[in-house]
């Protein structure tokens, strides 16, 4: 009986606070809780907290009595005062059963305001002591936070095999899966525990988590407002409520950073909590009070992989991504058993564009964090990017499997089916994706329109309209632009494929190399040798040196039959669509020092993320490289960029050159000024509506 109650006492204090009323071996301690529940429920905290005090007095040597007591003050005083009534309990234990549940509470208070190292070493001492079900939950919990959701999930395991209808035992092992990426399952994991314990609060809490990282945000809010409701003094509860507030919609910042704000304020040492506080401030740009919380979070817990990596991403946001790569370098080589610093590494590298280092460092993190697609999105991106198709296509697969409702990575994953001779198969899912309700990206009808160029016999009409398609969604996208001329090409429709390769060189100069190749194949093919040679030495000049397009015109002028029939087109896919970034990288790409083309693209992508994207653009203003880019921008925001209309007010007025002889250099400056302003004073038209 003993056992049983101690058993029951443990898992009370690890769901964070929350009574039951179990049938405990001593009658004076079973009354003394049900009195002290029933004085809370009537709202007379301090009764129930001297109902029980009262009778530690009366048993001081009862582990029990202890642990009870903890119950109670965590519920209705402080974690303090909770904490050392659960070391009082583990000093008064003699038998392994009652040593075991006590220092397995004794773990579950340091994960709510101490070093996760604490909590793995009274954990594991919980175990040595006796391998109960709560004992093996807490050690399952203590080894998510500190060694990763491998380590964590065979401890949780053996937990659920030694108490099948142990509640705690459900919500470890939903711990250990949510660590390892895998959220739907934690969700089943953590509703079985709340089955099996409707009480269990922290069981929700975490269920809020998981359906948080499934992308539930209207669910998420809704089961983190009952794990409020059931207990006002949980800290983990507001902040998840505050993180899920955010996800369902970022207008209402202000709720959420209050809600986040209070979960501080119930517990200031738990890192859970400021991480989460950090993360709503990074959801405003409030990016100095992100990294204070951050900061704060590893004061409590140094070796908190979600604070860390949280300021890795701080630093990107800032544009300090040279120090940021160096830092997650290092943390990678401390912490290789941690998803979350190997992902940030991997993204780094990748913006690099070093994608043969990016590779180890993703592969190790889908090793550790099978469960979470955007890694094997982006080790996908790094294999095609090294060559490697057919592994870059079993990575998108895999994404594709744990999000399938992401479009991006459903984008790729056709293209990438093509690219492996699938080419049926990638026209299937490029059209499921066209087919999605709302979809409105040029991406998916580039890559429909590159698959049907290339299968066998080409379906040249088809790829024309896909690419068409593209330049409505975007006019300005220079795939899609080369993409039509290639399309008139491989059709046999010369004059057509001229022309749009022309209009592509207008939409954007930096194409004239293989819009000047596509071309010049297309007078070789009409027969007109001269302009053939013409483009053919142009496109050379730009950079594209067609050494098979040059033997193919000499052969012709000599009278010889040519040596291939033509350019090969899987020469030029689409690149892979990467998983959309943050803000805060795009906004740190735009103000960086980097390509100019890189940047102007940065500029015209925030365009898709609402007023977040504003500030950067604001700065871009001054840019002479990008500024058109970025005011563009600013009026496709239109009422979202209201924040930019004194700086652009500020263009509009500001006074015109007014000297009558200038040098070319100058009078080209001047009229370039002038075509800005009158862009500054359209997108400030859009914006004010």
């Amino acid at each position: 009986m003993k056992t049983s109650l101690m058993k029951k006492i443990g898992a009370a204090l690890t769901v964070v606070g929350l009574l039951s009323t179990p049938a405990l071996a001593d009658k004076r301690l079973d009354d003394a809780v049900a009195r002290a529940e029933d004085q809370i429920q009537k709202g007379r905290t301090d009764e129930a907290l001297k109902t029980m005090r009262r009778v530690v007095s009366q048993q001081p040597t009862s582990p029990e009595a202890h642990l009870a007591l903890a119950r109670v003050q965590q519920r209705v005083a402080s974690l303090e005062d909770a904490a050392a009534s659960v070391a009082k309990a583990v000093e008064v234990s003699s038998a392994p059963a009652a040593k075991a549940e006590a220092l397995a509470a004794l773990s579950a208070m340091d994960l709510l305001r101490a070093p996760g190292r604490d909590a793995l070493s009274h954990a594991e001492q919980a175990v040595q002591a006796q391998a109960t079900p709560g004992a093996l939950a807490a050690l399952a919990r203590a080894q998510a936070r500190v060694q990763g959701g491998a380590a964590a999930l065979p401890t949780a395991d053996r937990a659920v095999a030694a108490g099948a209808a142990s509640a705690d035992a459900h919500e470890a092992r939903g711990e250990a899966l949510l660590a390892l990426g895998k959220a739907d399952e934690a969700a089943a994991a953590f509703r079985k525990a709340l089955e099996l314990d409707p009480k269990m609060n922290l069981a929700r809490v975490r269920l809020a988590s998981a359906l948080l990282a499934q992308g539930q945000a209207a669910q998420a809010v809704a089961e983190a407002r009952k794990a409020t409701e059931a207990d006002a003094r949980s800290g983990q509860a507001f902040a998840v409520l505050a993180l899920a507030i955010l996800a369902e919609n970022k207008a209402n910042w202000n709720d959420a950073i209050s809600q986040a704000q209070n979960g501080r304020f119930l517990n200031e040492l738990d890192p859970f909590v400021q991480v989460a506080v950090g993360r709503v401030f990074e959801g405003n740009d409030n990016l100095d009070q992100a990294q204070g919380a951050y900061k704060k979070a590893l004061e409590t817990d140094p070796g908190y992989t979600p604070a860390r990596a949280a300021l890795l991403s701080v630093q990107v946001r800032r544009g300090d991504t040279e120090a940021a790569l160096v830092e997650a370098q290092k943390l990678a080589a401390e912490m290789p058993q941690s998803g979350e610093i190997q992902l940030e590494l991997g993204r780094l590298l990748l913006r690099k564009g070093d994608f043969m280092a990016a590779t180890p460092a993703l592969e190790k993190a889908a090793s550790v964090s099978p469960g979470v697609a955007e890694v094997h999105a982006l080790l996908g991106y790094a294999y095609q990017s090294n060559r490697k198709s057919a592994e870059a296509l079993a990575a998108y697969r895999k994404a594709t499997e744990l999000d399938p409702k992401n479009v991006d990575y459903r984008t790729t994953y056709g293209l990438l089916l093509g690219l492996n001779k699938q080419h049926d198969a990638g026209i299937a899912e490029l059209k499921k994706v066209i087919a999605t309700p709302g979809y409105k990206d040029a991406d998916a009808y580039i890559n429909l329109g590159w698959l049907y160029r290339n299968v066998e016999p080409k379906r040249a009409d088809e790829a024309v309209t896909a690419y068409k398609k593209a330049l409505e969604l975007d006019p300005k996208n220079e795939q899609a632009a080369l993409g039509v001329g290639w399309s008139y090409f491989y059709g046999r429709k010369w004059d057509e494929a001229v022309s749009s390769f022309n209009k592509a060189v207008e939409l954007e100069p930096r194409l004239a190399a293989d819009a000047y190749n596509g071309i010049a194949w297309a007078h070789f093919f009409k027969k007109d040798l001269a302009q053939a040679e013409a483009f053919q030495t142009k496109a050379k000049a730009a950079g594209r040196n067609d050494t098979k397009l040059a033997t193919n015109i000499e052969r012709a002028k000599k009278g010889e039959a040519a040596e291939e029939a033509g350019p090969d087109p899987s020469d030029e896919p689409p690149a892979p669509r990467v998983v959309k970034p943050d803000v805060g990288t795009v906004s740190a790409i735009l103000m960086g020092g980097g390509d100019a083309g890189a940047r102007r693209k940065a500029a015209r992508d925030l365009a898709g993320y609402g007023s977040a994207g504003v500030p950067a653009l604001i700065r871009a203003l001054g840019d002479r490289s990008v500024r058109e880019a970025a005011v563009t921008s600013l009026g496709a925001l239109g009422a979202a960029a209201k924040q930019a209309i004194p700086y652009l007010q500020q263009i509009v007025n500001a006074p015109k050159t007014d000297s009558v002889i200038m040098e070319r250099a100058e009078l080209e400056q001047s009229m370039r000024d002038e075509e800005f302003r009158k862009m500054a004073r359209s997108a400030l038209q859009r914006i004010q509506g």
